[in-house]
C-alpha cells in the first residue's frame, strides 16, 4: 500500500478550517482585528470569515507610520474604510481611536455616519488622541445628530472639546453615555446635552468647563437613570441630580463644595456623604438591587471597579450600601462588592433594609443563608487578605441571624481596623437592649491582637 504524500497529510491536518463559522469566529474574536483580517490570506475558506465579526478595534495611532505621517494616514484611511464597508451584517461594538488630522478631514464623520447608520452598531466608543504627532492643530465640529439613530444605545467620547451640543442632539436612542476628558466653554452645553438623552441608564462624566462664570450647576433629571459616576468636575460650580432610579452614585473628584450638592434619589438613603470634616472624600454608594440581568451591577463590576478602586489608591476613600442580607443575590453581589477592594478603605457604610426585619418568605424558610455563611466563614468571603476598612458604620442592624453572620464575618477576618458603630437609637428600649445583647457577643469574638476595635452603640 502506498504512503500518502506530505501535502495530502498536510491537509489532513488542517481541522480548523472544517469547524463552522460560529466556532472560527471565537477563534477570531481573540485576535486583534488587523490580525484577524489576515486571516483571509491563509484560503477560500478563510477569505470572508473576518466580515462575521461582531465587534471592530482600530487603534490608528499605534500602526501609522511616524516616519512618513500623511502617506501612512492615508493609507490607514483607506484600509479602515474599506474594512467597515466590507464587512457583512451588523456590528455590536466598535472602538475607534484617531488623531485630530481625522477629524479636520471629515474622515471620522464618514466613519460614524456608515458605523451608525448602514452597520447600525450599537456600541461606539471614540477616543481622539491629541497627543500623538498630528500634521494639523486645527479644532474640529462633529455634526448635528450624528448619534441619534436607534440602534446606537451606547457611547463613549474621549478627548473632544464640545463647543455646542449639537452632536449629542435628539439621542433618546442612548441608554449608557460616557464622557471622557470632554471639555465645554461652559456648563450649558452640557445641560442641554444631558436634557437631549432622556433614555440613559449610565452616565460617566469627566468634564471640564472653560469658561464657566455663569454659576450655573449641572443638571441631571432622569428617573430611568440608575448609574451616576463622577469622575471629575472641572470648573463647575455644583451639581443638581434629580433620579428616582439611581442605585450607584460615585464621585472621584469634584472643583465644587458640599453646598453645591443636591441629590434627590429615594434609593439612596445614606447617612455618610462626600464631605468628611469640610473635605472631600471618593465616595460610592450602592443601592444593592437583585434584579436580573441588572444594569447597574454589571456597570459596577465591569468597570466602576476597576476604575475607582484601581485609581483611588489612596485610603481616603469610602463606600456606602445598602442591602437585603435575606436575598441571596443581594448577598453574592454585597461578596462579590467586597472582594474589589485590594487597599484599606476609610469607611464602609452598611444599611440593612428594613425587609430583614420582616416575618421569613419562603426563601428564607430554606435557610440557605445559614448554610451560605458557614460554608464560606472561613474561606472565599474576603478573598483578599489585604482588604481593611477603617471604620464601619451600621444601620437598622437588628441583630437578625443573617446580619450576625456578616458582622462576625468582618470580625473573624480582622477587617475592621479601628471602630465599629451600630446605629440603635431608632428602635424602642426593649429591642435596644436585645442589639446591645448582640453586640457583646460580638465583642467576644475579639481575639487578643483585635482588641484595639472599638465597637460602640449610637
Amino acid at each position: 500500500m502506498e504512503k500518502s504524500s506530505s501535502s495530502d497529510q498536510a491537509k489532513d491536518v488542517d481541522y480548523i478550517s472544517k469547524l463552522p463559522n460560529d466556532v472560527l469566529l471565537v477563534i477570531l474574536s481573540r485576535l486583534s482585528t488587523e490580525e484577524a483580517i489576515r486571516t483571509s490570506v491563509l484560503s477560500k475558506r478563510w477569505k470572508h470569515v473576518w466580515k462575521q465579526l461582531s465587534n471592530l478595534i482600530f487603534d490608528i495611532p499605534r500602526i501609522i507610520n511616524s516616519t512618513e505621517l500623511l502617506d501612512s494616514l492615508n493609507r490607514v484611511d483607506t484600509l479602515i474604510t474599506k474594512v467597515i464597508n466590507n464587512h457583512s451584517g451588523h456590528l455590536e461594538s466598535c472602538i475607534i481611536n484617531h488623531i485630530p488630522y481625522h477629524g479636520v478631514t471629515g474622515m471620522l464623520n464618514t466613519w460614524i455616519q456608515s458605523l451608525t447608520c448602514v452597520k447600525h452598531t450599537k456600541v461606539l466608543t471614540l477616543a481622539n488622541d491629541f497627543l500623538c504627532r498630528n500634521p494639523t492643530t486645527k479644532t474640529f465640529d462633529i455634526p448635528t445628530n450624528s448619534f441619534s439613530h436607534p440602534s446606537l444605545t451606547s457611547l463613549s467620547l474621549s478627548s473632544y472639546i464640545l463647543r455646542s451640543s449639537h452632536p449629542l442632539i435628539n439621542c433618546s436612542n442612548l441608554k449608557t453615555l460616557k464622557l471622557v476628558s470632554i471639555t465645554a466653554p461652559e456648563v450649558g452645553v452640557f445641560n442641554r446635552v444631558l436634557a437631549s438623552c432622556p433614555s440613559l441608564e449610565v452616565l460617566v462624566l469627566n468634564i471640564i468647563c472653560v469658561n464657566n462664570k455663569s454659576g450655573v450647576p449641572l443638571k441631571i433629571e432622569n428617573n430611568i437613570l440608575k448609574v451616576l459616576h463622577v469622575q471629575s468636575m472641572d470648573y463647575i460650580d455644583g451639581i443638581q441630580v434629580s433620579a428616582t432610579s439611581l442605585d450607584i452614585l460615585v464621585i472621584e473628584d469634584a472643583s465644587f463644595g458640599k453646598d453645591g450638592f443636591f441629590l434627590r434619589s429615594p434609593k439612596l438613603q445614606f447617612n455618610r456623604n462626600f464631605w468628611v470634616a469640610g473635605r472631600f472624600v471618593p465616595h460610592i454608594s450602592y443601592n444593592i438591587s437583585k434584579e436580573e440581568n441588572n444594569i447597574a451591577h454589571e456597570e459596577f463590576m465591569n468597570n466602576i471597579s476597576r476604575q475607582f478602586f484601581r485609581s483611588v489608591a489612596i485610603m481616603a476613600a469610602s463606600m456606602s450600601v445598602s442591602v437585603d442580607l435575606r436575598d441571596r443575590t443581594q448577598v453574592e453581589r454585597l461578596r462579590q462588592v467586597l472582594r474589589l477592594r485590594t487597599r484599606k478603605m476609610m469607611g464602609l457604610e452598611i444599611i440593612f433594609k428594613e425587609d430583614n426585619n420582616d416575618a421569613p418568605t419562603e426563601e428564607n424558610n430554606n435557610s440557605w443563608h445559614k448554610k451560605f455563611w458557614k460554608e464560606n466563614k472561613n474561606k472565599d468571603v474576603f478573598p483578599s487578605a489585604e482588604f481593611r476598612v477603617k471604620n464601619v458604620w451600621m444601620n437598622n442592624f437588628s441583630g437578625s441571624e443573617e446580619e450576625f453572620a456578616l458582622v462576625s464575618c468582618l470580625i473573624r477576618h480582622g477587617a475592621v481596623v479601628d471602630k465599629m458603630m451600630i446605629k440603635t437609637s431608632s428602635y424602642p428600649t426593649r429591642k435596644k437592649l436585645e442589639i446591645e445583647a448582640a453586640v457583646a457577643k460580638l465583642e467576644a469574638l475579639q481575639t487578643e491582637d483585635e482588641r484595639e476595635l472599638t465597637i460602640h452603640c449610637f
